[in-house]
């Protein structure tokens, strides 16, 4: 996720760099054309007609794209609000077994227990969504015969959400859990992490209708092809720097659309999961009244992943 207020010219370059060069060349052989056939030229109100039109797409196009970032970053952002009414139940609601004598510090096991593995539940689900192939940050919130379990599991973070209701089936079948606190709480929790975790996998696995992308493209390099035979009846060689602006400014534009569509693919422009996940963390590991907390990930460059 770009935080900062500017955006830097290398990451323009990075994603529209080779455009600019094609418009630089393209722009300067229609004005040199012309110049030699000054037929070779259209109607620029025809032209324009075409640009409202494009326009008119584009903004759909890329209010959808924003739609789908927005949900994305909703179900994160609903993640974060459940882990943290997550750990003060897990705290407040799991009570030492009923007539047994139980050291604090066993106690303070479970609940470390519980919330380390819904730690590794939200990792194990940003880097299922980035298609990241490195499991090894699970480790420190997993037991290692648990961590060892997930290498034959499809979906880890499902895995890992079902263990915590399991486990807490056995608490309360154990006496350490209250009937209501186990199932109008806890549950409900994982319910709810359950549901974050489908919208996120609906995001991922279900683009913006392809038809949309498809003609939206095309319809923008119509535009932008037939522009420079439109202006340089007009403006002769001043056609160049003005095709380049114009060209750029819808092409980017597409641009924008098509990477801000798929919010889990490690872009600049990605919902800052690794973020949400280290604040969480963090949240969760001072209710358990732990000392050593890890410290917030800070921008890289402008941009917070």
């Amino acid at each position: 996720m770009i935080v900062q207020r500017s955006i830097r010219l290398k990451w323009i370059l990075q994603i529209e760099g080779w455009n600019i060069l094609f418009f630089i060349i393209y722009g300067s052989a229609a004005c040199a054309l012309y110049s030699y056939y000054d037929h070779l030229s259209f109607p620029v109100s025809e032209i324009s007609v075409l640009g409202i039109a494009v326009a008119i797409l584009l903004g759909f196009r890329n209010n959808e794209a924003y739609n789908r970032y927005w949900e994305a970053r909703t179900a994160w952002g609903d993640l974060m609000n459940y882990s943290r009414n997550f750990g003060s139940q897990v705290i407040g609601y799991i009570q030492p077994q009923v007539g047994h004598e139980r050291e604090i510090q066993k106690d303070f096991k479970e609940h470390k227990e519980l919330i380390y593995r819904h730690l590794a539940f939200l990792n194990a689900l940003r880097l299922q969504l980035r298609q990241e192939g490195t499991w090894d940050e699970l480790k420190p919130f997993l037991s290692d015969s648990e961590f060892n379990k997930l290498n034959a599991a499809i979906n880890k973070a499902t895995l890992i959400n079902h263990w915590q209701s399991v486990r807490l089936k056995e608490l309360y079948k154990l006496g350490q859990l209250e009937k209501e606190a186990y199932v109008y709480g806890l549950m409900v929790s994982i319910k709810e992490f359950f549901a974050a975790q489908g919208r996120c996998e609906r995001i991922k696995s279900t683009p913006l209708p392809r038809q949309y992308g498809f003609f939206t493209k095309s319809f923008v390099w119509v535009f932008v092809l037939l522009l420079p035979f439109g202006l340089v009846q007009h403006l002769g060689w001043g056609t160049l720097p003005i095709y380049i602006i114009l060209a750029t400014i819808f092409t980017i534009t597409e641009r924008i659309g098509s990477r801000t569509e798929e919010p889990f693919e490690g872009k600049l422009e990605d919902v800052a999961m690794s973020s949400v996940c280290r604040k969480i963390e963090i949240d969760l590991r001072q209710q358990l009244g732990e000392s050593e907390i890890p410290p917030l990930l800070e921008p890289k460059e402008g941009v917070l992943m």
